[in-house]
């Protein structure tokens, strides 16, 4: 499948997406850190604690395992620690509500590692660009089992 325009959204994608799918460079902001939007990365202590969930985890689980990696996101009560991270930093929110005023004009993809079957952060944060600034969100990847994270709004 190639990069087509049909109408424009904030979308996610992997790092395995882009050249899939011919993501254009222009399209792509990368939220992971040390990639120049650290402010739409988790903090190095929530992002800390996962991985070691997950590594103990996956001694039991298997290296790599999905299954792993989801639970240790659900466990460390991810999500809810990641949206009061970007809830109370007025530079992350700036940042999104860019975004998603750029993703009127023309799909925008965050980026990150995480392909569809891992949680992963750029779909909290797709969340909350729509819940927040309105923007048009499309995701494609897995959401933590619904009932074992609690949302702050």
């Amino acid at each position: 499948m190639q990069w087509k325009e049909a109408h424009h959204v904030l979308r996610e994608a992997s790092i395995a997406d882009l050249k899939r799918l011919g993501i254009p460079r222009d399209r792509r902001v990368l939220v992971n850190r040390g990639r120049g939007n650290d402010e739409l990365a988790p903090s190095s202590e929530l992002l800390r604690e996962f991985l070691e969930r997950k590594k103990a985890l996956e001694k039991r689980l298997g290296r790599g395992s999905e299954a792993a990696h989801n639970r240790a996101f659900v466990q460390c009560d991810y999500e809810a620690r990641f949206r009061r991270q970007i809830e109370n930093d007025r530079a992350a929110l700036e940042r999104l509500a860019e975004l998603a005023a750029r993703s009127g004009t023309e799909d925008v993809y965050l980026v990150c590692y995480e392909g569809p079957a891992k949680a992963c952060h750029r779909r909290i944060l797709l969340r909350i660009a729509q819940e927040r600034f309105g923007a048009e969100v499309e995701i494609t990847g897995v959401e933590p089992p619904v009932g074992l994270v609690r949302r702050q709004r």
